[in-house]
């Protein structure tokens, strides 16, 4: 059975933005729960006004760094954050892109059956347009960020 502990923390939006862009890699925080390697961070997003916007992330922490040290005040620490969103979340993208073009290609082949039937095509098309310009969406996406 694991015993990962999770810990809920709030974040800025500017720091938000730069942790989901791999340009924030640590977080210093007053060591009031024992941090541990290993232990996940699930980091929520707060407004200006601190208020929840709804964004969060998860963080493994990679590693501690304990204050009384290297200029770091006693009871504080450094975290050092590995972020597993991305390559999940990239995994998850390309998944759903995958089985989004098998369904465009099973609506494809009903055509026929659905004709024959005497039933229009149309909203099955329209249906099959749309999830193809997702995936193109989604093609384009994983091309910027060299998820494949």
């Amino acid at each position: 059975m694991s015993n990962i502990t999770i810990h809920e923390l709030k974040i800025q939006s500017v720091h938000f933005a730069d942790f989901l862009a791999h340009r924030k890699t640590h977080e210093v925080r007053i060591n009031d729960r024992d941090y541990q390697t290993g232990d996940c961070l699930n980091l929520r997003e707060i407004d200006a006004n601190g208020e929840y916007t709804g964004q969060e992330a998860n963080a493994e922490v990679s590693h501690v760094l304990h204050g009384g040290q290297f200029g770091i005040a006693e009871g504080w620490c450094v975290l050092s954050l590995k972020s597993g969103t991305s390559k999940s979340a990239l995994n998850l993208i390309c998944f759903l892109r995958d089985r989004l073009q098998e369904t465009c290609d099973c609506i494809d082949a009903s055509h026929d059956i659905i004709k024959r039937s005497g039933h229009t095509t149309a909203d099955a098309e329209m249906t099959a347009n749309d999830a193809r310009a997702f995936i193109d969406m989604a093609n384009e996406f994983l091309t910027k960020v060299g998820g494949e």
